[in-house]
């Protein structure tokens, strides 16, 4: 049997873009349509290519926030950085991790997390207030510092106070004492300046007295000599031998 050879189809691009085909047949107009669509769309653009992603067994983080700023968060007993942190902490996936979030004057916050294999976990660390903080600076170096009748510590001061009102004194030999009341407040710091003043020498009245005159006491103590001069002449014995030639004067 005689083949036909399958027809050829020409085509002919203009200007202007247009595109005729010489050929008639309703199937080759059908590939020719299909071709002219191919052309008109071009390549396939880079953003469709698809795009690698990452296994998900590959990636974990943890979360932990916080309205305590300044506290410093460790994972595993070692620091990360301080509330608020910049972002997610990277973790390996299916591992336990140990959260912990402390401040002075709060109660540590602790948290056990297990790194769920791509699984981003929060954690909200709620820290309690327990003490406030008491700092006292002194004109006076190793001062006495004294909470409530009770030695705390020597200044420069620095430590851990119960919350409430307190009776604060701060004592050196050779100063007087600087006593005052403070109200502390749990989980916030107070800083004290104290200034200690040197005792002052002790002071003697001038006496406006007749007492307090030179000559009342110096008219005394010649009186008083003059007294003991007659008492003891008064008292001494004189003896005559009246036939004796010289005259003796006996004094007991």
């Amino acid at each position: 049997p005689n083949r036909q050879a399958p027809a050829m189809m020409q085509l002919e691009i203009r200007s202007g873009g247009s595109l005729m085909a010489s050929q008639h047949s309703r199937s080759h107009h059908v590939l020719a349509a299909g071709l002219v669509t191919l052309l008109a769309l071009g390549p396939a653009p880079a953003w469709a290519a698809p795009k690698k992603a990452h296994p998900a067994s590959d990636k974990a983080s943890i979360t932990v926030s916080s309205l305590t700023r300044g506290a410093k968060v460790y994972l595993n007993d070692q620091e990360v950085g301080e509330v608020p942190l910049p972002g997610p902490l990277d973790v390996r996936p299916g591992q336990t991790y140990t959260i912990r979030v402390q401040k002075r004057g709060f109660a540590p916050f602790v948290d056990t997390v297990m790194a769920g294999a791509g699984q981003e976990s929060e954690v909200e660390a709620d820290l309690v207030p327990t003490g406030g903080i008491v700092k006292i600076t002194c004109n006076i170096q190793r001062a006495e510092v004294l909470l409530n009748g009770k030695l705390l510590g020597r200044t420069p001061f620095d430590g851990d106070v119960s919350p409430g009102a307190q009776t604060l004194q701060i004592v050196s030999t050779g100063y007087l004492m600087d006593r005052r009341t403070v109200d502390v407040k749990a989980g916030e710091e107070l800083k004290i300046d104290v200034e200690l003043k040197p005792v002052p020498p002790p002071t003697v009245e001038e006496d406006r007295s007749i007492f307090g005159r030179w000559w009342f006491w110096t008219g005394v103590g010649a009186a008083v000599i003059g007294g003991v001069t007659v008492g003891v002449l008064s008292g001494q014995t004189t003896k005559v031998e009246p036939n004796a030639p010289n005259r003796t004067l006996t004094i007991p």
